[in-house]
């Protein structure tokens, strides 16, 4: 309860902060202002013919990944190449150019964002440069988000995180906006959009790539213990029903090794198993940490969740929001 406290806090102080002046051009007086050193290069991960994406080995941001933790993909189509998330920087960004240029010559068409915090879309920035004409697109919650202070708090977190690895970045907006129930037609590739509500955030787009059978999740699944502040549980749960239901081969993470339909019936068990209890344990008047320690004794989480990254340090915080949204639906 108190990380979400503070993230919400942080965000609400960075509200001021962000206008024209994390959106002030990169080029001043015709000389570029300093930008960090590149980002090293990281070769796709090939699902199929025509999607790929970037593997993070890491689960969180450092100076020595460049804050790179997360996992943009691309989609190679006959009528070009559609990205979906774009990294932490400006830097990475760029890398995500050059490696797609080594695997196709077809242009960037479109960027897809799939949420708002800032491993999804601080890359946009190098895109917007390279392909100047390309479009982003984003969950009108996404954009709003940014613009309100997400993207100055992201900026900093990833600055600071990173020992400065992504200066020169600038907030890059969506320019178009996906509400889910959208199809795309890119000559040989149907992509579909869906948003099955609050999971990961408000916000959450999947893309679902229809020849190919692969959807990508964003961070409504994966499994790793991170970030649940903006999220909802039983949200999260009806989204990897939905996400089961489209019935594809293959789901790509925003964070760790893609997987099939595994990864649905996972993080579907780890939200049940922390809110159906918190909700048991709440009406029983058990406070948060007197419910951690029966919530971590569950055989999933003692035997599955408890080997993801983050699980000691930080499945107290999901224990406490969980109580605070149980309450919050009670009453």
């Amino acid at each position: 309860m108190k990380r979400r406290e503070f993230m919400k806090s942080a965000v609400g102080f960075s509200a001021g902060l962000i206008g024209m002046s994390a959106l002030k051009p990169l080029y001043a007086d015709n000389e570029m202002e300093f930008r960090a050193e590149p980002m090293y290069d990281v070769t796709p991960t090939k699902v199929t013919d025509k999607v790929y994406y970037f593997l993070a080995k890491d689960p969180e941001p450092s100076p020595s990944n460049h804050a790179f933790f997360n996992n943009p993909g691309f989609v190679i189509t006959s009528e070009g190449v559609v990205v979906v998330d774009t990294g932490s920087s400006v830097q990475i960004g760029e890398m995500l150019i050059r490696q797609i240029k080594k695997i196709t010559d077809k242009p960037v068409v479109k960027v897809i964002n799939t949420h708002y915090h800032g491993d999804h879309f601080l890359g946009n920035h190098a895109f917007i440069e390279a392909y100047p004409d390309v479009e982003i697109y984003a969950h009108q919650a996404t954009i709003d988000k940014i613009k309100s202070g997400a993207g100055q708090f992201w900026f900093d977190f990833m600055q600071r995180n990173s020992n400065n690895g992504i200066t020169g970045t600038v907030v890059t907006l969506p320019t178009k906006t996906f509400a889910g129930g959208e199809t795309l037609k890119l000559g040989d590739t149907t992509l579909k959009i869906h948003q099955f509500g609050k999971a990961h955030t408000e916000a959450d787009l999947i893309v679902e790539a229809v020849e190919d059978s692969v959807a990508f999740l964003g961070d409504t699944a994966m499994r790793r213990v991170a970030n649940i502040s903006d999220g909802s549980f039983p949200g999260t749960i009806e989204t990897m029903k939905k996400a089961r239901e489209l019935g594809v081969k293959q789901y790509v993470l925003g964070h760790g090794p893609h997987d099939d339909v595994s990864i649905c019936n996972d993080m579907q068990s780890f939200c049940e198993n922390i809110y159906d209890n918190a909700m048991k344990y709440y009406d029983e008047g058990l406070s948060d940490f007197e419910m951690k320690p029966k919530i971590m004794a569950e055989p999933f989480m003692k035997n599955v969740a408890s080997k993801w990254p983050g699980y000691e340090g930080t499945i107290g915080t999901f224990v406490s929001i969980a109580v605070v949204e149980a309450e919050a639906n009670m009453f």
